[in-house]
């Protein structure tokens, strides 16, 4: 299938979620994350502030901010950086995206965890972004384990691959973990 057409017809599904699925959703894939060893031994963990059809993260990094280090994203040009989270330091940044001001992190061996978006998954860790290739691009440079998280309706047969696309080490839905 088309990554455009696909991309469309996720869209479709997503908005025909209601607010409360969307939270019930959340809150599920909150509660695999937490108990998974993955998490469990991870203290230093990239994740992301979510945006309106994502699967929303905002109480995820409220809530891990106070036992564990929080990395997030941030657009510069067409690369993301990775800079340390504090409840003080976010601003609207690319995107419309709320984005830490603080130093870039270089050295991105001390990550642990790594919790991406997407637009679609497939069983076998593909991951479908937004288009703009940032995700692919920093993850090349990461060696820590990635989870993708998702609704279960982004979750399809099979995602176009190309050879630049890194699949992740497990996707988490409210229903499973792939």
């Amino acid at each position: 299938m088309d990554k455009s057409i696909l991309r469309k017809e996720i869209k479709v599904a997503k908005s025909q979620l209601s607010a409360a699925e969307r939270r019930s959703a959340a809150d599920s894939i909150k509660r695999r994350i937490e108990t998974s060893e993955l998490f469990v031994l991870a203290q230093n963990i990239l994740l992301y502030h979510s945006l309106p059809d994502e699967v929303d993260t905002h109480r995820w990094i409220e809530d891990w901010s106070k036992s564990k280090t929080l990395f997030l994203p941030v657009v510069v040009g067409d690369t993301l950086e990775v800079r340390a989270y504090l409840s003080n330091n976010l601003h609207t940044g690319a995107y419309g995206i709320y984005e830490p001001t603080g130093e870039k992190l270089h050295d991105l061996s001390i990550l642990d965890l790594v919790i991406v978006p997407g637009v679609a998954f497939d069983r076998r860790h593909n991951r479908l972004g937004r288009g703009k290739g940032f995700y692919d691009r920093l993850l090349h440079e990461i060696s820590a384990p990635t989870i993708g998280v998702a609704y279960n309706c982004q979750i399809v047969t099979q995602i176009p691959v190309e050879a630049h696309d890194i699949p992740l080490s497990h996707i988490f839905t409210p229903d499973a973990i792939y």
